[in-house]
Order: structure tokens, then C-alpha cells, then sequence
């Protein structure tokens, strides 16, 4: 009885220490596993560091070899730079020397040209003094034969225009004394009018010392106050100032010499005629204004 009792301690016991056993052995195995993933690790962590401190071996290699390329093409450069100053230097004194050769060359043509130059221009001043004398001469006779031939057209010219009153003046007495009609005919006084004025014109043109131009200018006043005892008016208007309001046909120049904003009436293509107090014929002016 005490020996099966202590069997069965023993299997207990038994028991329990291979279910220890066996837990203990679980967890021990669990751990290994644990430190064999954790060694992977760190075998495969190792392999990479490895192969990083490669590529950065070869890359330290190409910038050493990088360096030595420079350093070579630095060295073959400050030769190059030593060379091309020194070519250089020996070009720029070789061209400040023929500059100052050419300079001096330059200043020598240069004074030369000056002294030539200064004689040519005093014979031309002395050649062009010697003509002007001469023309000046010559064209003081040209000038004194163009004023005689301008002086005679103009002495021919008052006598025809002379002529002329003188034919009007007849043709306008015998028209007053003709019988009076009931509409008078104007046209006549209105030839003869427009007639005045050209030669009034050409004698405010002309100097008064011609021959001829104080016996025309009397037969005009005289053929002026014929018109008037007939009751015919030429309005004066030649040098006067312009009026808008004035009932005429004006055509307008620019004349520099007057003043600003002044318009005056330098010429008279037809007068304005008035009969009776009316008017018969407008005038057409000439008006110059600034």
C-alpha cells in the first residue's frame, strides 16, 4: 500500500516536472528563434554596411582621381595664362609703338596739310577779292542799263495808260450827253472804274520822279471827279485797314511784316462802285494779314 502511494507520488511528480520540462523548453526554443531572426538582422544589416562603404570607396576614388584631373588642368592653365600675358605684354608695346610711330606721322601730314591748306585759302581770298572788284564794276553798269531799260518800259507804259484816260474820259462825255433813260447803263463807268484802279495800282508802284506819272495821276483825279459829278462813287479802300463787316470779296495773304493780328488792304482787283448812294459793284481785294 505505501509503495503504490509513493508510485504515485513519483508519477506525480514525474509529471509535473516534464510539464515543466517541456514549458521551459518551449520558451527557451521561442528565444532561440528570436536570437537567430535578431543574428539575420544583423548579418543582413552588416552585408549592406558592407556594400555601402564600397560604393563609398569608389566614389572617394573618383572624386581623388576628380582632384588630380584639376589640380593637372589648374597647372596646365596658369601656363596658359603665363603664356598669354606675356604674349600680350609684348603685343601691346609692339602696337603702343607703332601707335606713337603712326602719331607722330599723323602730326607731321597734319601740319603740312595745315600750311598747304592756309595758302590755298589765301589765294582763293586773294583771287575772290580781285573778282569782286571787278564784277562789282561790271555790274554797277549792268545795274545802271537794267534801271535806264526798267525806267523807260515804265515812261512807255504811263504814256499808253495816258492814252487810255483820254479815251475813256471822251467815250464818258459822250455818254452824259446822250438822253437820259430811264435805267442808265452802267456798264461803261464800270469798265472805266476797274480800269482806274489798275493804273492806280501801277502808279503806287512806281517813283513818282518817272516822266509821265504826275500828268497821268492828274488825269485820273480829273476822270474820278467826272465820275463823281455823275453820281458815280469809287470807294477808296487801297491801304486801309479790313473789316469783316465790309461787303467785298476778299482773298487773303500772309504778310510777316505786319503786326500781329492787323489786316490791311494792299490790293484792288475790282472797286466797289456806288451810284447814287447805292451800291452798283461789289469789290474784290486783296488783304494781307499777320
Amino acid at each position: 500500500m505505501k509503495k503504490t502511494f509513493l508510485m504515485l507520488i513519483l508519477a506525480m511528480f514525474a509529471a509535473g516536472t516534464f510539464a515543466q520540462t517541456d514549458s521551459l523548453v518551449t520558451v527557451h526554443q521561442t528565444r532561440l528563434d528570436a536570437l537567430e531572426n535578431a543574428v539575420n538582422e544583423l548579418k543582413q544589416a552588416d552585408k549592406q554596411l558592407r556594400s555601402a562603404d564600397g560604393a563609398l570607396k569608389v566614389r572617394l576614388d573618383n572624386v581623388d582621381a576628380q582632384i588630380v584631373s584639376l589640380q593637372s588642368a589648374d597647372e596646365q592653365n596658369a601656363g596658359a595664362i603665363v603664356s598669354t600675358s606675356e604674349t600680350l605684354s609684348h603685343n601691346i608695346q609692339g602696337v603702343s609703338e607703332q601707335a606713337q610711330g603712326e602719331t607722330n606721322k599723323v602730326s607731321k601730314n597734319l601740319f603740312t596739310t595745315i600750311i598747304i591748306g592756309s595758302i590755298i585759302a589765301l589765294l582763293i581770298l586773294a583771287v575772290s577779292l580781285l573778282l569782286y572788284f571787278l564784277l562789282r564794276k561790271r555790274n554797277t553798269s549792268a545795274f545802271d542799263q537794267i534801271k535806264s531799260a526798267q525806267q523807260a518800259l515804265q515812261e512807255e507804259g504811263l504814256k499808253l495808260d495816258e492814252k487810255l484816260v483820254e479815251l475813256l474820259d471822251k467815250q464818258l462825255s459822250i455818254q452824259n450827253a446822250a438822253p437820259a433813260q430811264a435805267e442808265p447803263d452802267h456798264s461803261l463807268a464800270l469798265k472805266v472804274a476797274d480800269e482806274i484802279v489798275r493804273i492806280e495800282t501801277n502808279l503806287s508802284r512806281m517813283d513818282a520822279s518817272v516822266k509821265g506819272y504826275k500828268q497821268l495821276a492828274a488825269s485820273v483825279r480829273r476822270i474820278k471827279d467826272n465820275f463823281l459829278a455823275n453820281g458815280y462813287e469809287m470807294v477808296d479802300m487801297l491801304g486801309k485797314p479790313y473789316d469783316e463787316r465790309m461787303k467785298v470779296v476778299a482773298n487773303f495773304v500772309s504778310d510777316d511784316t505786319l503786326k500781329e493780328g492787323e489786316q490791311i488792304i494792299t490790293g484792288i482787283i475790282k472797286p466797289q462802285i456806288n451810284y447814287n448812294g447805292v451800291m452798283i459793284q461789289a469789290a474784290q481785294i486783296t488783304v494781307s494779314q499777320n
